[in-house]
């Protein structure tokens, strides 16, 4: 019985600290290793600043927008966003990548997006 016991533990703690794979929007962001908004560019203009295709590696692919201006990986962007009045609280991202509110934008961020994906 013991051993069972420690066997449904050790399960229980090895699925704890290994976590769940799904992404968790309410989950800490790492901090950003480059600029949120680096000079001369705004929160809805990512920092390649080209506005034409980006680099897989400056892709965020699951979101469909740069590295750069993701604030579903990087939560610390949001209040920059909010601060320049660019929120969507319905759907709690920047309104200017909001494709549910803004259908429009949907082709700006496409064209955007590293051709191999």
């Amino acid at each position: 019985m013991i051993r069972r016991s420690f066997a449904v533990f050790a399960v229980s703690l090895a699925l704890l600290v290994t976590g769940c794979p799904a992404e968790t929007p309410s989950a800490p962001a790492p901090a950003a290793t480059t600029p949120a908004t680096p000079t001369g560019t705004s929160a809805a203009t990512p920092a390649t600043g080209s506005g034409t295709h980006v680099s897989t590696g400056e892709w965020c692919a699951p979101h469909g927008v740069p590295e750069a201006v993701c604030t579903r990986c990087n939560a610390s962007l949001i209040d920059s966003y909010k601060a320049k009045k660019d929120w969507c609280a319905e759907h709690t991202m920047p309104e200017s990548q909001c494709i549910a509110c803004n259908p429009e934008v949907e082709a700006k961020w496409k064209a955007m997006a590293p051709a191999a994906q």
